[in-house]
């Protein structure tokens, strides 16, 4: 966790109260001195979550950046009386990209089926002039040898920015698993934002992801997520409302 981020709590998950040109200048930073980093875009599902399984609680305690994504926990840290704007993990990514594009930082990308990581790739190479992929690998591998011998050709390519798509919580476990074979890089789990960039997904129109409604678009797009996400979120609503300010 760095310090020089303002920090906000949320049931002892730290959240750093941060923008998106904060949040470029922390990796920035950490990649001029050499330090890699972790970085968790952290939303209710994840929360949930990282209560059942404390492997996955651990690393969202202690990442070294939490970018407040889910509107949900915008919502209950406002509730809390903080000042915060939602930073979607997506957007941050896209910030990255761009800086690395412009300053010839290699990037790594892990993650999705192969066709879809394939246009991804083809499609962010167009959109950002310059930009560098080193290293590309699918999200289709077992755990164990296979997966260790991608994190090391990973690893070896030199990125300074990798952005996992494996899904919670396998991309933040391979992440926290892995990140000390990297020097000096950005490591991001992306979630289905390679979906997005291969243009299998679309994101909510512009209106709806300024009034933090992107999670509804998301599920009257994708009916399939109706039943993930109503299986944590009342619980996460009530959680906040019971512990009030305390939270």
């Amino acid at each position: 966790m760095d310090t020089h981020l303002k920090e906000a709590r949320l049931f002892d998950y730290p959240v750093h109260l941060t923008e998106t040109a904060g949040a470029l200048a922390f990796a920035k930073s950490r990649v001029a001195n050499g330090q890699t980093a972790q970085v968790v875009t952290l939303n209710p599902e994840m929360i949930m979550q990282g209560d059942q399984n404390a492997d996955l609680g651990r690393v969202l305690k202690n990442a070294d950046l939490i970018l407040p994504d889910g509107a949900g926990l915008v919502w209950a840290l406002r509730k809390k009386g903080c000042q915060v704007k939602r930073l979607p993990g997506i957007e941050f990514s896209e910030a990255l990209l761009a800086w690395a594009a412009e300053t010839d930082q290699p990037v790594a990308l892990v993650g999705a089926a192969e066709a879809v990581l394939g246009l991804a790739v083809e499609n962010l190479i167009r959109r950002f002039p310059g930009l560098r992929i080193v290293y590309q690998h699918h999200g289709f591998f077992k755990a164990g040898e296979e997966e260790l011998q991608i994190a090391k050709a990973c690893a070896k390519a030199q990125p300074k920015v990798v952005l996992v798509a494996l899904g919670v919580p396998r991309q933040e476990l391979w992440i926290e698993r892995y990140k000390p074979l990297f020097t000096g890089a950005i490591l991001v789990g992306v979630g289905g934002s390679l979906d997005v960039w291969s243009g299998k997904t679309l994101r909510a129109p512009a209106w709806m992801r300024r009034v933090n409604l992107e999670w509804l678009y998301r599920i009257t797009s994708e009916p399939w997520r109706i039943q993930r996400i109503y299986k944590t979120l009342p619980m996460f609503v009530v959680k906040v409302c019971l512990a009030g300010p305390k939270a």
